[in-house]
This record gives C-alpha cells, structure tokens and sequence, in this order.
C-alpha cells in the first residue's frame, strides 16, 4: 500500500497516465459489470460510457489543486483530449448522437 501511495505522489508522465486511464477503465469495468448482472446490452448504452469522464475529471481536479505536480496534472489533460474526441468522434460517426 506504501509502494502504491509513493507511485501516485511522483511528477512522472507514467503517473498520470495510469491515474488517468486506470479511472476511466475502472469506471467502464465496474458499468460492463453492472450492465451484464442487469442482463442489459452494452451496445444499447454506449452512451452511458461517456460517465468515464468523471472520475477522470475528479482526479485531474485533485492533481491541479495540488499545484506542484504539474507534470501529472498536464499528461492528465492529453489524457482527456486523447481518450475524449475519439469517444465523440464514435458516438457521432455511428449516429448514437447527432448535432442538429
């Protein structure tokens, strides 16, 4: 557990990209969980995915107040635009949302 704290205190690009994309995988296993125990199709809520973005805002909001992990708080931003415009770019490719 020591190990695990002194990882996540570290200003290293590694460490943000592990907090970053572990939230959002964290997020997505536990609604595929949720989803399946409910008998419920994935691909009927692929919009409900999109909530991944919230832990991953939380943690990049935790990073910015501490203000002396600026390299973390910076991989965490690319994280978001990396993982956040593919994710709109499909939902608006396969129609799933349209602009109007």
């Amino acid at each position: 557990m020591k190990k695990l704290k002194t990882f996540f205190a570290q200003d290293t690009v590694l460490t943000g990209i592990v907090a970053g994309v572990g939230s959002e995988l964290g997020f997505c296993i536990v609604l595929a969980a949720a989803l399946a125990i409910a008998g419920e199709p994935m691909g009927a809520h692929i919009r409900w995915f999109g909530g991944m973005y919230i832990p991953l805002i939380l943690v990049l909001h935790h990073y910015a107040r501490k203000r002396e992990q600026l390299r973390v708080t910076k991989t965490l931003i690319v994280v978001l635009l990396a993982t956040f415009l593919p994710f709109i770019t499909y939902l608006l490719k396969a129609q799933i949302i349209t602009l109007e």
